[in-house]
């Protein structure tokens, strides 16, 4: 049988479209394999765990080392006075085989919630545990212990339910209807769930519908269950006996004036003065908006510095890490010893070896961790020490090109260290984002930085006449005095990031 290509280049010629177009039409039966190079990077599991936790916050740090505590018995905490992190999960006794041993360090670590994994992992390699240990009765009344100790906060539905469960006289139908009503508030204490929607759900009429909200409603805190701002602040006020007041008036006809300051508006349509509006909007303030808050419960976020900067005894001022949260850690001399011993087997040899590398790595990429955040802070009170000294006025313009040439690494580093990280100053605590900014060259040759700017704008509108607030073309004005060129829109901008209103809506009559 001929091939392909021969049949075909004695039929046609090789520049002949005919031969072109059968080619294309997939008659030519070879293919050829072509080689490209091209550059490509790829991170090592090492480099991927000192970036995360170079990413990683004082608290986030402390967790990574509670489960490396938890997976790994040769890396070992250090006791020291302060120190957060708790349980020693390696405390080799000298009498103890290794077989012993390493059924031992899992049990001694306090956070057994994780052991799970680290007691598998040694199930694993069979010669390392007997399938005969057992737990002792001390060790069982400490792990029941430990689980007895973890609390958990009663969100604002259980504390609803308790009071639910308290109101007499309600038949089951009742109950069931009052039990969505609370599913649909929010952690704010509002009822976000449209009546209709309840209908259909408890399988209700609107009717009964609005009696369970009404039963909700006298809940504590008062305020509870309204639908909206308005029904909120009433509910509290009939729960003063102010019903039908001026001050009820105020709130059930004439928020939305308030809210857009037409003081003089709400006073004709009142038929008092303006100072007797302010007063009654001050008893407004005095309500709940959110009365939700008060039950809910929400997590706590904790804020640690990173790094102090302070004055020293010489009159100067340095930066100083913050070891206090920092944990101390080592390769545990034990497992080191298991790793020297002759009557160590192989397989264990080998477990010991791995968990040991990954300890000094890890420890290499706290202490690297450590170092990269103190360099960048030393930085940066380089760069901003008018700052630390005068306070935020004085901030001024920087990039972290600038930061990343004086510590040596790639600004992306820099970006990556200050993520989430905050230094206590002289000035308060404050974040290190906030250093890097841009700004503006004042007409002196000073330079200002964008947060330098805001607190201009906040200190001129502090001082304004509340009868004449200032507009932003006026900011605009008073900085142009001072020397910086801002436009009103970037200052309108600013004003509004500062969560300031408008000077209409701050004008007092």
């Amino acid at each position: 049988m001929p091939r392909y290509g021969t049949t075909f280049s004695g039929l046609l010629p090789r520049n002949n479209l005919g031969y072109c177009s059968l080619v294309m039409a997939g008659f030519q039966l070879n293919q050829s394999l072509v080689q490209a190079l091209r550059q490509e990077q790829v991170m090592a599991p090492h480099q991927i765990q000192a970036l995360e936790i170079l990413l990683a916050t004082i608290p986030e740090l402390e967790q990574r080392i509670h489960a490396e505590l938890a997976e790994n018995p040769t890396l070992e905490l250090v006791e020291s006075p302060g120190q957060s992190l708790s349980g020693n999960p390696v405390e080799g006794e000298a009498g103890e085989n290794f077989h012993d041993a390493a059924a031992n360090a899992a049990e001694r670590d306090e956070a057994l919630a994780t052991l799970i994994t680290l007691q598998e992992d040694w199930r694993d390699y069979a010669p390392l545990r007997a399938a005969t240990d057992t737990y002792s009765s001390d060790d069982i009344e400490r792990r029941q212990h430990f689980f007895d100790s973890l609390t958990v906060e009663p969100t604002l539905q259980d504390e609803l339910m308790d009071q639910l469960r308290e109101v007499d006289g309600l038949d089951e139908k009742m109950l069931e209807i009052c039990t969505q009503v609370i599913g649909s508030i929010d952690e704010r204490g509002y009822l976000r769930s449209h009546p209709s929607d309840l209908a259909i759900t408890a399988d209700a009429s609107l009717d009964e519908i609005q009696r369970g909200i009404e039963i909700v409603q006298t809940f504590e805190p008062a305020g509870i269950g309204a639908r909206d701002l308005r029904e909120c602040l009433l509910l509290q006020l009939a729960r003063r006996g102010d019903r039908g007041s001026a001050l009820w008036r105020l709130v059930d006809e004439f928020l939305e004036d308030v809210g857009r300051n037409q003081i003089p508006k709400v006073a004709k349509a009142l038929d008092v003065s303006s100072e007797t509006v302010y007063e009654l909007l001050d008893r407004v303030r005095s309500l709940d908006p959110f009365p939700g808050s008060r039950l809910a419960s929400a997590p706590t976020d904790y804020v640690y510095p990173e790094v102090f900067v302070e004055w020293n005894g010489a009159g100067e001022l340095v930066v100083r890490g913050n070891r206090e949260f920092s944990p101390r850690l080592r390769v545990s001399p034990y497992y080191l010893e298991l790793l020297e011993d002759p009557s160590t087997p192989a397989e264990a040899k080998r477990y010991i070896r791995e968990k040991i590398t990954g300890s000094r790595l890890l420890l290499r990429a706290i202490d690297q961790r450590q170092s990269t955040i103190e360099r960048i802070a030393e930085s940066i009170l380089e760069h901003q020490r008018d700052f630390f000294i005068k306070g935020k006025e004085f901030l001024r313009p920087m990039v972290m090109a600038e930061v990343a040439d004086d510590v040596g690494v790639h600004e992306t580093t820099v970006s990556r260290a200050i993520a989430g990280k905050y230094m206590q100053t002289p000035q308060g605590l404050v974040t290190f984002r906030q250093f890097f900014s841009t700004g503006y060259r004042g007409e002196d040759g000073e330079e200002v930085s964008a947060v330098g700017i805001k607190s201009r704008i906040q200190t001129l509108i502090a001082e304004e006449e509340p009868k004449k607030p200032l507009s932003d073309q006026k900011l605009a004005d008073l900085l142009k005095e001072q020397g910086f060129d801002v436009a009103r829109r970037t200052v309108a901008k600013y004003r509004e990031e500062l969560g300031v209103a408008p000077s209409h809506l701050r004008r007092s009559y």
